[in-house]
């Protein structure tokens, strides 16, 4: 720049200058971009599907052989958020499954009642099978039976 400073006038000198600063920021740009976008990442056959299913891509067979990493980064978080609300879902379902069948199979009277029966009727001697799994299998119709 100095040497073009001595030999040209002020006028040139401000008209290439101004030239340089006007394509300087739109060279860099364009060189960092194609840095940034390089794609870097060799998806495998999940990833494909993970792809393919947040719509980056139409078909499996149209994804390249390697995508960018920031791309993929986005569609894993995507997929992880998506199978949390799955699980968190499918554990919902399953709660309120083991409520619906607790309480359709609950007991007419506590452990501690049915087990201070059990023992009244040891005593007396009138005992049944003399095991605890008459506790867990007792149902309401054998508990009125024997009373």
């Amino acid at each position: 720049i100095h040497f073009y400073k001595r030999h040209l006038s002020s006028s040139m000198f401000r008209q290439v200058t101004r030239a340089v600063a006007t394509l300087r920021p739109g060279l860099t740009r364009s060189c960092s971009d194609g840095v940034r976008n390089i794609p870097t990442y060799h998806p495998d056959s999940l990833d494909k599907k993970i792809l393919v299913h947040f719509k980056y891509f139409k078909t499996v067979e149209e994804i390249p052989h390697r995508v960018s990493q920031s791309m993929m980064a986005q569609a894993k978080s995507k997929a992880r958020i998506k199978m949390a609300n799955v699980m968190i879902g499918s554990t919902l379902v399953c709660a309120c499954i083991t409520i619906y069948f607790a309480k359709t199979y609950s007991r007419q009277n506590s452990l501690v009642e049915e087990n201070t029966r059990r023992h009244m009727m040891y005593k007396k001697g009138e005992t049944g099978s003399g095991s605890r799994m008459g506790l867990v299998t007792n149902t309401r119709d054998e508990a009125e039976k024997e009373e």
